[in-house]
């Protein structure tokens, strides 16, 4: 098949933005997705072309083999004329699925949107599917529109707001205003190229794919020591999230287990349980960890460093010269 360029390509998987009901929950794409299209046609110009998808479910069930789902997807869309996409999903892994799709498509002539939405599109308790105008679903779908028709590259869109989809971070669990990330106006990250391997390969890879991640309490140290000896050979990778700018207590054990997951290529990024700034070594409480083969997640959220490590290990480039 064969698909214009200029058509706005939008892709539904599922999340708040399509459910519906008390309590709520998605409705079937047979039964939302007509209701969706029939609002657009009514009010937009530009032409709207749904891509069929099969993996539709609430964002928290999301998997690294759903990943690379989306990333075929688009792909294989955009070999076929595509240029224009737009993604609604779930807000819970919604900045974990755009770091990864950004890695993925960041140097394509594409313009890729991934918004969601706090509430739902419908009026919950209506049967009859009437638009909840009050809705941030709207809004948030139409700007995302608008920005797939004037920007090119990968994009996250949320509460008028546009953000590089390499670093976003869902920080308020409630309101519209729930995405904190690098605006548009200021420079997206410069990154190696990876060329990516044969969808199959990346499928493969996907479905082994493991990133587990340890989150520091005021514990003794014995007990951090045991939390990295448990880490199991068949791990991708691990995030540690330490305390303030990367700062986390040292012990011979610590060493010792951050060594031997060095040796089995096994990589440990430390970031930070703080939202904003990052990690640094201005603090001799976390810069000595460096030492021992850290590395460091900088400025980007958990989900960030999480994409990035994902589009990593699926294309066999997982190594500290493409961190």
């Amino acid at each position: 098949m064969l698909y214009q360029s200029d058509d706005i390509h939008l892709i539904y998987a599922g999340g708040t933005f399509g459910s519906h009901g008390t309590p709520l929950s998605p409705l079937p794409a047979h039964e939302f997705l007509p209701v969706l299209q029939n609002l657009l046609n009514s009010r937009l110009d530009s032409r709207q072309v749904i891509l069929d998808n099969d993996c539709i479910k609430d964002s928290s069930t999301l998997t690294p083999t759903d990943f690379a789902h989306f990333y075929e997807l688009i792909s294989t869309a955009h070999q076929q004329g595509a240029r224009r996409f737009v993604l609604i999903t779930g807000t819970d892994t919604l900045s974990f699925l755009a770091s990864f799709l950004f890695h993925a498509f960041t140097n394509r002539d594409l313009s890729l949107v991934i918004t969601g939405s706090m509430n739902p599109l419908l009026v919950a308790d209506n049967p009859t599917y009437h638009i909840d105008d009050t809705s941030d679903a709207w809004h948030n779908l139409s700007d995302a529109i608008n920005v797939s028709q004037t920007r090119q590259g990968v994009f996250v869109q949320f509460y008028h707001q546009t953000f590089w989809a390499d670093n976003t971070q869902k920080i308020d669990s409630l309101n519209p205003n729930a995405f904190y990330g690098t605006h548009v106006s200021h420079p997206s990250l410069t990154l190696p190229t990876i060329r990516p391997e044969s969808f199959d390969i990346i499928k493969h890879h996907a479905n082994t794919a493991n990133i587990k991640s340890i989150f520091l309490l005021p514990n003794d140290t014995k007990h951090i020591a045991q939390e990295l000896a448990n880490i199991s050979d068949n791990t991708t990778a691990v995030i540690l999230v330490a305390y303030g700018a990367g700062n986390l207590p040292k012990s011979d054990a610590i060493i010792a287990e951050l060594d031997r997951l060095h040796k089995q290529n096994i990589p440990v990024v430390c970031t930070t349980m703080c939202p904003f700034h990052g990690v640094s070594t201005a603090y001799a409480a976390g810069s000595w960890q460096y030492a021992h083969h850290v590395w460091s997640g900088g400025k980007l959220s958990i989900s960030a460093i999480y994409g990035q490590l994902l589009w990593l290990a699926i294309n066999n480039a997982l190594c500290s010269d493409n961190w």
